[in-house]
C-alpha cells in the first residue's frame, strides 16, 4: 500500500499519496469564513512529490471566493420589489380561453426559452382549473397545436424525417415506376409492430409519470414539514436569537433544495452561452445570493449568509448544510428548550433530510438507460417505416399527412415521456419555495400565545 504523507496548512490536513514526481493541486478554503467573517480568502495548494514520497516543493496561490456583488444578477426580482410590472415569472405570452371566444386574461404557463423547452405550467388555482376543464379546451388545443411543446420538439428532426421519406417514396413510385410495382409494405403486418410500439410509448409516459408525482409529493412533504418546524420553533424556542435563526433556516431550506435540484435555480430563460457576460457559473451564483439575500435582508445572521455563500461556491451540498445549521440551533438550545420538544424538532428534520435524499435519488438515476436507447431506436425505425406502410392504402396524396399524423401521435407520446422524465425541470419548484418563505413570515408575525383566564393575547413573535 502507498504511503500517505501528511500536510499542515492553516485550515486544513491535506493528504496525497506517495507518487513519482507528480504535482497534485488541491483546494482549501478557510472555515473562518463563515463563522468569524474574518477571511475572504481560499487557498489553492500545488504539493510536488518525488520519488521516494518525499515533498519537493509546496505552492500556495491565495484564490478569492465569490462576494455578493461580483456578479449583478439579471433575473431574480426581490420579492419586495415584485408587482403587477415586474415579476420574476416570466409568462408565455398566449391566454387561455373564457367562454366561447378565445379571449381571457389568466396565464398560467411559463414562457419557453426555445423549442426544444418542455411545457411547465404554475400551480393552479380554481380559475385555472375551470379554464381547464372548459369544454371549449379541445378547440383552444387545435388552435395551438404548432405552438405545443411536442409538435414543436418533433418538428425538427423526427417529423422532418418522416414527410422527406414520404415525398421520396411518392415521387419515385408515380414519376419513376409509374405508378406500377410500387415499393411499399403490408400494412397489416405493419399494424402489429404499431400496436407494440404505441405500448412501448405509453409504458415510457406512464413510468416518467411516476418520477413526476414522486417528486411532487417529496415537495409536499418539505411543504408540510416546514409548517410544522415553523409553528414548533414559535411554540417551543424561547430564545428569539435561536428562533429567528431557526426561522430563516426554515426559508432557505426550500430555496437551497431548488438550486441543489435544478442547475439554474429554475431560471429557465437563463442561457449557458452568453457573449460579452460573466461565466455561467458566477451568474447562477450571483442569482443564487441574490435570492438567499431575501431571506437575510435585516442584518442578521450574515454569517449564516456566508456559510452558505461558501458551501455553494465550493460546489457543496447546501441543503445538507442547511440542515447541519438547524441541528446546531437545537443543540445549542439545551437548557432553554425542553429535551422532548428538541427531539420533535430533530424529528422534522429527518424528515427533511428524507425528501431532499429521495430527490436526489430522482434526479440521479433516470429510467434504465438500455430501455430509453432501445426505446428511442424502435420508434425511429417504426416512424420512419410508416410511409411505406401507409403508401399501397393511402396513395400519393395521402400518404404525407397520415404518415406525420401517425408520426407525430406516437412521437408525442414518447417525447412527452422524456420531459416527464427529470420532474425538477417542469414543476414549479420556485412557487413552492416563495410560498414556504410566504408561511414561515405568516408564522412568526400572527403567532400570539393564548393564556388561560386572562383577557390579552401576549405576542411571542419578537
Amino acid at each position: 500500500m502507498n504511503s500517505i504523507a501528511r500536510l499542515q496548512s492553516s485550515s486544513s490536513t491535506l493528504a496525497l499519496r506517495k507518487s513519482n514526481n507528480v504535482s497534485v493541486t488541491l483546494g482549501t478554503a478557510s472555515r473562518t469564513l463563515a463563522r468569524k467573517g474574518k477571511k475572504k480568502n481560499a487557498s489553492l495548494v500545488t504539493v510536488t512529490v518525488g520519488g521516494g514520497g518525499s515533498v519537493r516543493s509546496i505552492s500556495t496561490t491565495p484564490v478569492t471566493l465569490f462576494q455578493e456583488g461580483d456578479v449583478k444578477p439579471e433575473h431574480y426580482v426581490p420579492k419586495k420589489e415584485r408587482g403587477l410590472s415586474k415579476n420574476v415569472f416570466v409568462l408565455d405570452g398566449q391566454v387561455a380561453p373564457d367562454g366561447p371566444t378565445f379571449g381571457g386574461k389568466d396565464m398560467v404557463r411559463l414562457a419557453r426559452n426555445d423549442r426544444m423547452s418542455p411545457t411547465r405550467e404554475l400551480n393552479f388555482t380554481p380559475e385555472t382549473w375551470g379554464i381547464h376543464k372548459s369544454p371549449f379546451r379541445k378547440w383552444r388545443h387545435m388552435v395551438n397545436i404548432f405552438k405545443s411543446s411536442p409538435f414543436q420538439r418533433l418538428a425538427n428532426p423526427d417529423l422532418l424525417g418522416v414527410a422527406a421519406i414520404s415525398v421520396t417514396l411518392t415521387l419515385y413510385n408515380e414519376v419513376f415506376l409509374g405508378g406500377v410495382d410500387i415499393i411499399g409494405m403490408n400494412a397489416s403486418g405493419f399494424g402489429g409492430a404499431t400496436t407494440a410500439i404505441g405500448l412501448l410509448a405509453g409504458f415510457k409516459l406512464n413510468a416518467s409519470y411516476g418520477r413526476y408525482e414522486e417528486c411532487r409529493i417529496f415537495w409536499g412533504d418539505i411543504n408540510n414539514t416546514i409548517r410544522d418546524m415553523g409553528r414548533q420553533t414559535m411554540m417551543w424556542m424561547e430564545d428569539s436569537d435561536q428562533r429567528n435563526r431557526m426561522l430563516k433556516l426554515c426559508q432557505a431550506f426550500p430555496l437551497t433544495h431548488m438550486w441543489h435540484v435544478h442547475a439554474k435555480g429554475c431560471h429557465h430563460t437563463m442561457k449557458r452561452n452568453e457573449p460579452g457576460k460573466p461565466k455561467f457559473e458566477d451568474r447562477i451564483h450571483a442569482e443564487f445570493l441574490a435570492e438567499l439575500r431575501d431571506i437575510y435582508n435585516d442584518g442578521k445572521f450574515e454569517e449564516d449568509f456566508q456559510r452558505l455563500n461558501k458551501v455553494k461556491y465550493g460546489g457543496g451540498n447546501t441543503p445538507l448544510e442547511v440542515l447541519t445549521m438547524m441541528g446546531e440551533t437545537v443543540a445549542g438550545s439545551k437548557g432553554t428548550v425542553d429535551p422532548i420538544y428538541a427531539r420533535e424538532i430533530d424529528e422534522q428534520m429527518q424528515r427533511l433530510c428524507a425528501a431532499y435524499g429521495a430527490s436526489e435519488r430522482v434526479l440521479r438515476t433516470p429510467l434504465p438507460t438500455g430501455y430509453s436507447r432501445h426505446s428511442s431506436r424502435l420508434l425511429w425505425i417504426w416512424s420512419h417505416c410508416l410511409p411505406l406502410a401507409l403508401y399501397p392504402v393511402c396513395g400519393p396524396f395521402g400518404t404525407l399527412p397520415a404518415a406525420l399524423l401517425g408520426a407525430w401521435a406516437v412521437l408525442g407520446i414518447e417525447d412527452l415521456g422524456v420531459q416527464l422524465e427529470e420532474p425538477f425541470d417542469v414543476l414549479p419548484m420556485r412557487q413552492y419555495s416563495d410560498g414556504m418563505y410566504d408561511a414561515m413570515n405568516q408564522i412568526k408575525n400572527g403567532y400570539q400565545v393564548y393564556e388561560i383566564g386572562k383577557d390579552a393575547r401576549v405576542t411571542s413573535s419578537s
